[in-house]
C-alpha cells in the first residue's frame, strides 16, 4: 500500500518507534444469553459485582487512578440503577449494558470537558463488570508480539493494566489528551505514542508495518525503505543520545556563575523515590502525597504517613524531600470523602482549600511531614495557593502541629522548609509577597498554562492552545522566578514542562536553576542543560 502520514494534535510520548500494528480487536459480548427469574439475575450481578470490586482494589495497590474506579464502582448510584433494570425484566447483561449507556450518557451531556471524560471511566467499570458476568474479564492484548504497536480507538486504565509493556515498541491511539492515563505511563517507560487520531486511525491495518514518531505526533503507515532509513538513522541518534543521557545521569551541574542547577524528580510512592535516586536525581521536587490516600478506603493514619514520608527521606540521603500536602479534588477525589458536585472542579474545592478546611485530616498529615523530617531533609508544599492569606493559615496550621510534637517530645526538624505551587495566575500576580513569607516556589505548568490559556488540558480540541512554550505561559513563569530571585528564595519547576527537553533552553534563559521531572526524563533533561550551559544557551 502507499506511504501514508498520519498527524495528530497533541504532543503524548516522544521517542520513534518502528514495528508491526498490533490493532486491538474487542471481542463482543452479546445479552442474549438465557435468562433467570429477577433474583437469579439479581445474585448474579453482586456476584460480578464483587469480583469487579476485588479486582479493582488490586490494581489501585499500583495504580492510583483505580481509587476513583473504586469509587464509581461503590456508587450507590450504579447498583440501584441496575437493580432497577433488573426488577423490570432485564437480564443481568442487559441491565449492565442499559445502566452504562445511561450513565455514561449523564457525564457526556455534562459542560465540563473534565467531567464529560469520565464516561471513559464509567465504560471502563462496566465494561469489567460485564466481563465478570459472562466469564471473566478477557485479555485483548495476549496476542502481542515482541516488537509490536498497540493500535485502539482508546486505552482506558483497564487496558493499560493488562499490557505486558516489556514487548511493546509504542502506542497510538485515536482518543485522548497529553494527560491522558496511556501517556503518563508511555512518558515514565520512555516508551513512543501518539494520541489523537480520532477517525484516521481506521487508516491503521493490523499487521501492517508503521512508524510512531512520537516527537512530532505522526504516524507513518506503510513506510518505505528511504522513510525507513530516515527513520532508523534518527534512532541510532536518539540511541546515543539515551547514552550519553545516562553518562550524565549522576553528574553535578553548575552554571557560568557557579550556581548549582538540580534536576530532581517527581515521585508518587517510595518505591519511586528510590528509583529515581538510583537514576540520578538531585532529590525529589515533588512527593505527590496522595498515594497514600487514594489506596484504601479511609484516611491513612498520622502513623502510616510518618513511615511512608520517612522512608522517602531516607532514599533521598542528603538531598531533598519535597512533599506536596493533599492535593485532591477536581481531578483527584477521595474514596472516602464527599465532594460537591462542580461545574468546574478544577476551580472548585479542592488542594489546599480542602486541606483548610478539613483542618484535623490536614493536621495528621503535617504531623507526620514533621516526623519524617527527622529522618532527612523533608520539606513541606502547599498546593494551589492564591493569596498571602492562605499561606498564612496553612502556616499557622503547621505552627501549631510543631508546638503540640514539642510538648510530646517528638523529634522534628524546627526550620522545615515550606513552600508554595504557583499554578494559578492569582498565585503569579501576588509572586512577591508570596516569596516574602516562604522558602520556596514550585512551578506547576500543567495548572498554570490551562488557567492562563483558558483552555482544558484534557480536551483535545483546544490542545493546541494549552502550550506551555506560549508567550503568555513564559511570562507567567519569569515573573514568579524574578519574584522568587529578588527574595533569596529557590523557584523550582515540577510540571510537565519541566520533563520536555525543547522547553529546557528557555527555562534556563528564564533564570530557572531547579528542575524536577519525570523519572523517565531525568538523564535526558540533565543532559540538555549541560548542554544549554555550555553553549551559552541559557
Amino acid at each position: 500500500m502507499a506511504v501514508k502520514r498520519l498527524v495528530a494534535q497533541v504532543r503524548a510520548s516522544e521517542g520513534i518507534a518502528i514495528g508491526r500494528a498490533f490493532v486491538v480487536r474487542r471481542e463482543a459480548v452479546g445479552s442474549s444469553e438465557p435468562k433467570g427469574d429477577v433474583e437469579c439475575e439479581r445474585a448474579r450481578f453482586f456476584e460480578a459485582l464483587a469480583a469487579s470490586d476485588s479486582q479493582i482494589e488490586q490494581l489501585a495497590v499500583a495504580d492510583e487512578i483505580f481509587a476513583a474506579h473504586l469509587e464509581l464502582l461503590r456508587d450507590d448510584t450504579l447498583r440501584e440503577s441496575v437493580e432497577g433494570h433488573i426488577s423490570e425484566g432485564e437480564s443481568a447483561v442487559e441491565a449492565v449494558e442499559h445502566s452504562c449507556d445511561e450513565i455514561a450518557a449523564l457525564f457526556e451531556q455534562m459542560d465540563d470537558e473534565y467531567l464529560r471524560e469520565r464516561a471513559n471511566d464509567v465504560r471502563d467499570i462496566f465494561a469489567r463488570i460485564k466481563a465478570n458476568l459472562t466469564g471473566g474479564v478477557r485479555n485483548p492484548f495476549e496476542g502481542v508480539g515482541a516488537g509490536d504497536i498497540v493500535v485502539d480507538s482508546v486505552l482506558l486504565p483497564s487496558d493499560m493494566a493488562m499490557i505486558d509493556f516489556s514487548r511493546v515498541a509504542g502506542f497510538v491511539t485515536g482518543e485522548g489528551g497529553a494527560t491522558s492515563h496511556v501517556c503518563i505511563i508511555a512518558r515514565n517507560r520512555s516508551i513512543p505514542a501518539v494520541v489523537g487520531l480520532h477517525e484516521a486511525l481506521a487508516e491503521i491495518p493490523h499487521g501492517e508495518q508503521i512508524v510512531v514518531d512520537g516527537t512530532a505526533g505522526v504516524v507513518v503507515v506503510a513506510p518505505d525503505e528511504d522513510t525507513l532509513a530516515e527513520y532508523r538513522d534518527r534512532m541510532a541518534r536518539e540511541r546515543a543520545e539515551r547514552e550519553a543521557e545516562r553518562e550524565m545521569a549522576h553528574i553535578e551541574l553548575r552554571d557560568a556563575e557557579g550556581r548549582k542547577v538540580s534536576v530532581r524528580a517527581n515521585a508518587g510512592s517510595v518505591e519511586e523515590v528510590r528509583e529515581a535516586i538510583a537514576r540520578g536525581a538531585d532529590g525529589v521536587g515533588l512527593f505527590r502525597s496522595e498515594f497514600l490516600y487514594m489506596l484504601s478506603d479511609a484516611e491513612p493514619s498520622e502513623q502510616m504517613q510518618a513511615e511512608a514520608y520517612g522512608a522517602a527521606a531516607e532514599a533521598c540521603g542528603d538531598a531533598p524531600l519535597t512533599i506536596r500536602t493533599l492535593d485532591v479534588g477536581g481531578d483527584k477525589p477521595l474514596p472516602y470523602m464527599t465532594f460537591p458536585r462542580e461545574e468546574n472542579p478544577f476551580m472548585g474545592w479542592r488542594a489546599i482549600r480542602v486541606s483548610l478546611v478539613e483542618r484535623q485530616m490536614f493536621c495528621r498529615q503535617l504531623r507526620a511531614i514533621l516526623r519524617a523530617s527527622a529522618r532527612g531533609r523533608v520539606r513541606v508544599m502547599f498546593p494551589m495557593v492564591v493569596s498571602v492569606e492562605e499561606l498564612r493559615e496553612a502556616k499557622a496550621c503547621l505552627e501549631e502541629c510543631k508546638r503540640t510534637l514539642r510538648s510530646e517530645g517528638v523529634a522534628f526538624d524546627e526550620h522545615i522548609p515550606v513552600g508554595v505551587m504557583i499554578e494559578t495566575p492569582a498565585a503569579v500576580f501576588v509572586a512577591r509577597a508570596l516569596a516574602a513569607e516562604c522558602d520556596f516556589f514550585s512551578i506547576g505548568t500543567n495548572d498554570l498554562t490551562q488557567y492562563v490559556m483558558a483552555a482544558d488540558r484534557a480536551n483535545t480540541k483546544v490542545a493546541a492552545l494549552c502550550n506551555p512554550l506560549s508567550e503568555a505561559v513564559v511570562a507567567a513563569i519569569r515573573m514568579s522566578i524574578e519574584a522568587a530571585a529578588e527574595a533569596g528564595i529557590e523557584c523550582s519547576m515540577c510540571g510537565e514542562m519541566a520533563s520536555d527537553a525543547e522547553a529546557t533552553g528557555v527555562l534556563l534563559a528564564c533564570g530557572l536553576r531547579s528542575l524536577s521531572v519525570n523519572i523517565g526524563a531525568i538523564g535526558r533533561i540533565k543532559h540538555r542543560v549541560a548542554i544549554a550551559l555550555q553553549g551559552g544557551g541559557e
